[in-house]
């Protein structure tokens, strides 16, 4: 079949990318064993954590004291899913200034199945899930998982934002740490500010480093594998990326504040401490040791809300919202598969 121009060379780009996320070397298989296996370690240290502070505060734990608001429940769902929604959104919106836009229901169904791939024990499986989904729509592998790092990073600036702006002064572990918070915060919003153009000038640092890899022996063998111009996003694509992840990250701290308003009769007073304490849980949780910062996010929620609400309620609480987004991707994510396939097979 003769090429088409102005199409991108589908073969060529998944052959280039194919390399990129299963091609390694035997140190490179033997470092991502030991990375997995001292995750592991620290996952099981974290689980120990969790189990002695139980322990310790099980009086405090059996005080729990919740009064569900179905309404307020309802409407943390809501709040929720569309926070779900606006994420695959950003996403679609990050991949399309790589050049290869996508549907809308396609975007949602390969984000929503990488997603589910977080709890796996190991930092790479949202990484290939995304690049291997993406791939037989002409989206570039190499593209593909370069977008799950930005994404994360994006995430954690934004929450990182606000967490420096609404969280108790003594979430970084020391009293009145306004500098920290204050650094932390200006830092995050300049790489935020400038993500488009550190995106937009990706493939000329490429270019760089692949140079600088021509003239390793060792190395040699990865150069020349990843296209520069296939890590170099459009800045307009990128922005409205970061907007629509800012959008979502503040649509994950309004669940949190309606849940709490549900189950712990939070009053107004309380909204920026409940956002604060959440924004700091994301942040820690997703920078932490643990598959999708299970157990990390949910014990720095539960003691930065200890001290308003009791050990018991805030560690209710806290395990309430991770529930919260388990339960409602579980519903999303066959709802999100087959309208994603649905719109493919029309397309195809």
């Amino acid at each position: 079949m003769p090429d088409v121009p102005g199409t991108p060379d589908l073969a060529d780009a998944q052959h280039h990318g194919r390399a990129v996320v299963t091609g390694s070397s035997g140190s490179i298989g033997e470092r991502q064993r030991s990375g997995t296996a001292v995750r592991w370690a620290l996952g099981l240290a974290t689980a120990a954590m969790i189990v002695w502070l139980a322990i310790r505060y099980w009086d405090d734990l059996r005080q729990i004291d919740l009064q569900v608001d179905a309404v307020g429940l309802l409407a943390a769902v809501v709040v929720s899913m569309t926070a779900t929604w606006c994420l695959a959104l950003g996403w679609r919106e990050l991949i399309g200034g790589y050049g290869r836009p996508l549907a809308q229901g396609p975007a949602l169904r390969i984000w929503m199945l990488s997603q589910a791939t977080r709890y796996l024990p190991t930092g790479l499986a949202p990484v290939v899930a995304r690049a291997g989904l993406a791939a037989p729509l002409g989206v570039n592998r190499a593209a593909a998982g370069a977008s799950v790092i930005v994404e994360t990073a994006t995430l954690v600036g934004w929450s990182a934002v606000f967490a420096a702006l609404w969280a108790p002064a003594d979430w970084l572990g020391t009293a009145g740490g306004w500098l920290a918070r204050i650094v932390i915060g200006v830092g995050a919003a300049a790489g935020l500010v400038t993500l488009p153009w550190t995106l937009a000038g990706a493939g000329g640092w490429w270019r760089r480093i692949d140079g600088l890899m021509q003239r390793a022996a060792v190395l040699r063998r990865l150069s020349g594998r990843v296209p520069p111009d296939a890590l170099s996003a459009e800045r307009p694509a990128v922005w409205r990326a970061v907007f629509i992840y800012g959008l979502a990250v503040a649509q994950r701290l309004m669940a949190a504040v309606l849940l709490a308003a549900a189950l712990l009769a939070a009053g107004v007073d309380d909204i920026w401490l409940i956002a604060g304490a959440t924004a700091a849980g994301i942040v820690v949780g997703m920078v932490g040791i643990t598959p999708a910062g299970l157990g990390v996010r949910e014990v720095v929620v539960a003691a930065l809300l200890a001290e308003r609400f009791g050990v018991g309620d805030a560690a209710a609480f806290a395990i309430a919202v991770r529930v919260l987004e388990f339960a409602h991707e579980l519903v999303m994510l066959p709802l999100a598969t087959a309208a994603g396939r649905a719109k493919s097979a029309a397309a195809d």
